[in-house]
């Protein structure tokens, strides 16, 4: 669902970015894809997936028609005041990493354009103080290569979504619609699903100016390149492949769980119509949650939408 909220909203500057851009494929030359206008990125970054053997192919948009996030949500944008991007990958290694990778990239991006501290509520959700300001929804598939004389192999296709808040303000967005946010978090927010402002910001509003989209995006790719290429170059090791970490990713776990909100707080998980209430402890290497019930049992979490009760 796309809101306007002013005509003198520019799209991006495609051609700002390919300048600026210092990656080593990441959305280099005909890899950066950008249309003003698309039902969903990750929808066409899944379909290019078939068609494109190479990774690192980006979409970039304006506003998203029918976007999604994490369990279903829609996401709502306000035309020309968001990064939406879709990147096309092949990973070798566990894909719970790109959730490391990409959230910390968010985290490290909103440092340097407005320097603010923001911080990771798991799994994958970027807040600035306690309201969310940007969104991670990772697809994968499997795509066939190779032809069936010589032999087919199943390769893993990886979508990373990302949606950030950088622009505009929460609360021109019209009553009745809701931004991709955590909906534990709404029943827990004052004034409850109309209050959005409550529960989600900009980087706009956090830092009281305007923020560079097109500066966003460049160093928001760069970082995730860096990390994602050292995790590729590591893969076939026999760290990966014995015990499912590497050196690398032992250390990219460790500054993920360094900006992690969630553990040592008082949290609800909702997994459907389950709600699991208690202490979250840790996160372990395979970014699960370990959560502490009530009833004193620990429970590990690898999915669910958490919520930071305030009562």
């Amino acid at each position: 669902m796309q809101v306007k909220v002013s005509s003198e909203r520019k799209g991006l500057d495609v051609t700002a970015i390919q300048r600026q851009l210092k990656t080593q494929t990441f959305g280099i030359g005909d890899k950066l894809l950008y249309l003003p206008t698309i039902d969903s990125t990750n929808l066409l970054a899944m379909k290019l997936a078939w068609k494109r053997p190479e990774e690192g192919v980006v979409v970039l948009t304006d506003s998203q028609t029918a976007g999604k996030g994490r369990l279903g949500r829609r996401w709502v944008d306000m035309y020309g005041c968001n990064v939406l991007s879709s990147t096309l990958l092949r990973p070798l290694f566990p894909p719970h990493f790109l959730v490391m990778i990409a959230s910390l990239a968010i985290v490290d991006a909103i440092a340097e354009t407005c320097g603010v501290s923001a911080t990771i509520k798991w799994p994958n959700d970027v807040l600035v103080g306690n309201r969310k300001v940007a969104g991670i929804l990772i697809e994968t598939s499997h795509v066939l290569r190779g032809t069936v004389e010589q032999g087919q192999t199943s390769q893993l296709v990886a979508i990373l979504g990302i949606g950030v808040n950088v622009n505009g303000n929460i609360q021109d967005i019209p009553a009745g619609s809701s931004p991709m946010i955590s909906q534990s978090l709404a029943r827990h927010s004052p004034g409850g699903q109309g209050m959005l402002s409550a529960i989600a910001t900009t980087l706009e509003t956090e830092c009281g100016r305007e923020v560079s989209r097109e500066v966003f995006v460049t160093l928001m790719l760069q970082h995730i390149e860096a990390d994602y290429l050292t995790l590729q170059h590591e893969a076939p090791g026999p760290f990966f492949t014995a015990y499912g970490h590497s050196p690398s990713s032992h250390a990219i776990w460790e500054r993920w769980r360094s900006q992690l909100s969630t553990p040592g707080r008082a949290i609800q998980v909702r997994q459907g119509d389950t709600v699991l209430s208690g202490m979250a402890e840790e996160v372990n290497e395979n970014g699960e949650l370990l959560l502490r019930l009530h009833s004193g049992e620990l429970v590990t979490i690898t999915w669910g939408d958490v919520g930071y009760p305030t009562g």
